[in-house]
């Protein structure tokens, strides 16, 4: 047994009788936790150990709390501060400002991207000092680690977000990047696939990144095509992490349709790669065969399922089929998408076994994408993290739950440089969930996209319950900033 308290200190708090999996892959042991205000104090037998509470977790794994490396929650904490959706399936810690687009900093009055409409209805915030303040003040349910969003970076100094920026331009995105993670953003994201990021150049992404490489800070990219140039995208992340010393981390990876089912394998290898070659790179995915993000309407004709997920003008038609809009409106898909827009869609465009192969590669870390905001959302916002503990672990058998945890809980604290997170040993912040390994599994569906999973029998966020919701309604998250120390993965 290890400890760092006397043997007469009372525990806040006692989980008795689990299998411990404590997050760096290895065997799971049977052990209680002890844990004192927000911090885990023992493991072991603590059958002699008064504690003022405990929890009975017979039958069920204790393990570190999850960590979504990829939320899209930024305005979530303002707007739907319960998170249901992420205590309800284990997560404790979300990375939010991905694709490009954050919390902050504001455009410049007149600009905007319509990748903003993933956040939320609040106004962005002027600088992310202020953002996080806010969180800060707020209290977060669960802890938050922002990135800053490049898009945002364009919108706020540009006179013309969808051109290149001058010298001039180019030099205050620096400076605004450079303030924003001294405010405490662990990186900043690109979102090469949207409008303005894609307008971006090979000069300006390596000067954004220099700036990142020299405060320890990463970059995370939805890369610029995720289809037919699948290859050429992941190599043009990795070569800038390469060029700067950026660590990196590639978001959501997939490869998009079905002349480009397979390509992962190279993609992969490219990884690897570059890995073995010392540059800092990792990856994310969701475990589901479907995309989603706002509706292009250049898309329509290239996938042949695709979904609504909201409209604006049109909010009758949230969850249908866009196929069935067009044959119901008598034009083509492309002319239908149009007249929703502004929307969000689900995109039916990739394969499965590919999703997996993804997700066994020793670097892929789980992020869930998942977009709140959305009227009918994709169901990974709900159930991403018991899918995995349930249908690839339990049911497809694609690693052991030990190696699965650590994908969720060391791997990301260690990416993000996540300090005391990630780990359940003694030291670490408390954030643990318990669950029982023999039903936990998603409950969401494409029909049913809000459905909580099952399994899950409780969540402490720094050493306070989560899930089930306390009585007594406090938020016990906190924002989190990369450890200065932080190091390559």
């Amino acid at each position: 047994m290890t400890n760092t308290f006397a043997d007469s200190e009372v525990l806040d708090l006692k989980i008795e009788g689990g299998w411990v999996i404590d997050g760096s892959g290895a065997p799971r042991v049977r052990a209680d936790v002890g844990i004192v205000a927000d911090r885990i104090v023992a493991v072991g037998d603590l059958s002699q150990r008064a504690a003022r509470r405990t929890l009975d977790a017979a039958g069920r794994v204790v393990a570190p709390g999850f960590i979504d490396t990829h939320g899209h929650d930024d305005l979530m904490f303002v707007e739907k501060p319960g998170l249901e959706w992420k205590t309800s399936q284990g997560i404790t810690t979300v990375v939010v400002g991905n694709c490009g687009v954050s919390g902050a900093p504001a455009p410049r009055p007149g600009n905007t991207a319509a990748a903003l409409a993933l956040l939320g209805e609040t106004p962005l915030f002027d600088d992310m000092a202020a953002y996080l303040a806010e969180l800060a003040r707020q209290r977060p349910m669960i802890n938050v680690a922002a990135l800053v969003g490049h898009a945002n970076l364009r919108l706020a100094v540009m006179d013309d977000a969808r051109a290149q920026p001058t010298p001039a331009e180019q030099a205050r995105m620096e400076a605004l990047l450079r303030e924003s993670l001294e405010a405490g953003a662990v990186g900043f994201s690109t979102g090469l696939a949207y409008d303005p990021g894609g307008q971006a150049g090979e000069q300006e992404l390596r000067g954004l990144a220099r700036v990142a490489a020299e405060l320890n800070r990463l970059h995370t990219s939805h890369i610029r095509n995720e289809a037919d140039r699948v290859e050429e995208a992941v190599e043009e992340v990795l070569a800038i992490g390469r060029d700067t010393g950026c660590a990196t981390v590639l978001s959501h990876h997939k490869c998009m349709m079905p002349a480009n089912w397979g390509k992962s394998a190279a993609t992969l290898a490219n990884i690897d790669r570059a890995r073995a070659a010392g540059v800092d790179v990792a990856l994310d995915m969701y475990p589901y065969p479907g995309s989603s993000t706002i509706l292009i309407p250049e898309r329509a004709d290239t996938i042949d399922e695709i979904r609504i997920t909201w409209s604006t003008p049109h909010p009758e038609c949230n969850g249908r089929d866009l196929a069935d809009i067009a044959r119901e409106w008598g034009c083509d898909k492309v002319s239908a998408a149009r007249r929703l827009l502004p929307a969000g869609a689900i995109y039916f465009a990739m394969d499965e076994s590919e999703v997996r192969r993804i997700f066994q590669h020793p670097c892929c870390m789980v992020g869930s994408d998942g977009l709140p905001n959305d009227a009918r959302p994709h169901p990974r916002l709900w159930g991403s993290f018991t899918r995995v503990l349930g249908r690839f672990v339990r049911e497809a058998e694609l690693m052991s739950l030990e190696a699965a945890i650590a994908k969720m809980t060391s791997l990301p604290a260690r990416v993000f440089g996540l300090r005391d997170r990630g780990e359940l040993r003694v030291g670490a912040l408390a954030d643990v969930v318990v669950f029982d390994p023999a039903t936990v599994i998603d409950e969401a569906t494409w029909d049913q996209p809000t459905l909580a999973s099952i399994g899950i029998d409780a969540v402490l966020v720094n050493g306070a319950q989560v899930f089930p919701a306390g009585a007594s309604g406090d938020r016990p998250g906190r924002v989190l900033r990369r450890d200065p120390q932080a190091g390559a993965h």
